[in-house]
């Protein structure tokens, strides 16, 4: 079950164990204590000088000639054009898209519906659907005078669903509603896909608005299972068909693995390929860290330098440590390495340590020797004793799951400096020795 009372996504697994993930960030029991007890995390919902939340308003920091760009085009009701965001995990993807999704909210006729994949328990394409289409629906109530919420007309008896919505301007939602509860029985993919991509359009025709939809981590979707197996890429095709004929809808999209987005968006043969406008969002330059530490630290410039060459300005990292550094009662460039060491041991071994451990042990070997200063394929293959055709192979499921990048031709880096930072302290000494 999910909870919507703040703003974390929480869930729990078949094991029903609580799952919480903030800003793609998978948060366990141990995590959650840590955040709880150094008041790093505020179950009230007051706002906070430093957060682990996506930021909004004047908490934004950078980005500001995107926003404007992505909100002037996307509340244009003549244009359908959307937007692809890739980039590293952690460096404020979603954070772009709530803001979109908040000033958009403020434009007549304008109707926003933000939807992150990586919300699904499941993760079904039934689920999916069901799930996207309940919230365009309402998203919608403002517009079309509907007083109930999707997840209740959906456990409504059809006698009194069809006195509820009798109504003519009931007549999208009415028949959505009957489509959804039908799909207890049938599960046809194209009809699913169909439904949900074409519902948006439908209430924006009824309603003479726009519709925007925000779709965070998108191209996780060909990840969706249907019948038990994997529904791979054909449904970004189907849903680049469907997005052909809109008239009244926007897609944005964002994306966290290069090499799903590419399948996505950024290779020619992809589908979305010259459909979205794509903006590459990197981390931040040292003057927006400086600008976030500042706003609540005392801090020199010496020490703005330290966080941001450790958190690669990465916003999440900076955030983070920020917070850590507001118990501080002075902040010097050793209380700063030392928190840094806290961070790497305490929480950072919390936040990578399940994820190093669900790597292949090939898997482990390479980021560790990359980790070591080892980034060409040749280099690894020698040192690891093996092919460089099998090096290779690693290296592409590395990328895939955004752990490795490219740099150039036969070089390879770690994505994330701070998981290559623990990676050298924590991990190196064992498989040194």
């Amino acid at each position: 079950m999910f909870s919507h009372s703040f703003p974390y996504l929480v869930c729990t697994d078949h094991s029903n164990v609580p799952i919480i993930f903030i800003n793609e960030t998978l948060i366990t029991n141990e995590l959650l204590i840590i955040l709880l007890v150094t008041n790093l995390l505020d179950w009230s919902g007051d706002n906070m000088r430093f957060t682990l939340q996506p930021v909004k308003g004047k908490e934004f920091v950078d980005r500001i000639g995107l926003l404007e760009e992505m909100v002037s085009e996307l509340a244009d009701k003549r244009s359908t054009m959307g937007y692809a965001l890739y980039g590293k995990r952690r460096v404020g993807k979603t954070s772009i898209l709530k803001e979109v999704d908040r000033q958009l909210k403020m434009k007549d006729g304008i109707v926003v519906v933000y939807f992150s994949v990586w919300d699904l328990v499941e993760f079904s394409l039934l689920e999916f659907c069901q799930r996207l289409s309940m919230r365009i629906i309402d998203a919608y109530r403002p517009h079309t005078g509907l007083k109930y919420r999707a997840t209740d007309l959906l456990k409504t008896p059809a006698s009194v669903l069809r006195k509820i919505l009798d109504r003519a301007e009931f007549k999208v939602v009415y028949n959505e509603i009957e489509f959804l509860l039908s799909t207890k029985q049938q599960t046809d993919n194209n009809m699913l896909i169909e439904h949900v991509f074409d519902l948006s359009e439908k209430l924006a025709k009824s309603t003479d608005t726009k519709c925007v939809l925000l779709v965070d981590e998108f191209p996780s979707i060909i990840d969706l299972k249907s019948d038990g197996a994997r529904i791979g890429e054909p449904i970004l095709r189907k849903i680049r068909t469907i997005s052909e004929d809109w008239e009244r809808t926007s897609l944005c999209i964002s994306g966290s693995i290069r090499s799903t987005m590419e399948l996505t968006v950024l290779s020619s043969t992809s589908p979305f390929y010259r459909q979205l406008i794509v903006k590459e969002v990197k981390p931040l330059e040292k003057e927006y860290v400086g600008e976030i530490l500042l706003r609540n630290l005392n801090i020199s410039d010496e020490g703005i330098d330290e966080i941001h060459s450790f958190s690669g300005g990465i916003p999440f990292y900076v955030q983070f440590i920020g917070k850590i550094l507001e118990r501080a009662e002075v902040i010097t460039l050793d209380s700063i390495n030392d928190i840094e060491n806290e961070f790497l041991t305490e929480e950072g071994n919390i936040l990578f340590k399940e994820e190093f451990n669900s790597l292949s042990s090939k898997e482990r070997l390479i980021v560790a020797n990359i980790a070591e200063g080892n980034y060409s394929r040749k280099e690894l293959a020698n040192i690891m004793g093996d092919k460089v055709s099998n090096i290779d192979r690693f290296l592409m499921y590395l990328i895939e799951k955004g752990y490795v990048e490219k740099v150039e031709r036969g070089y390879y880096a770690l994505e994330d400096p701070v998981f290559e930072r623990w990676l050298k302290v924590f991990i190196l000494p064992s498989f040194q020795s």
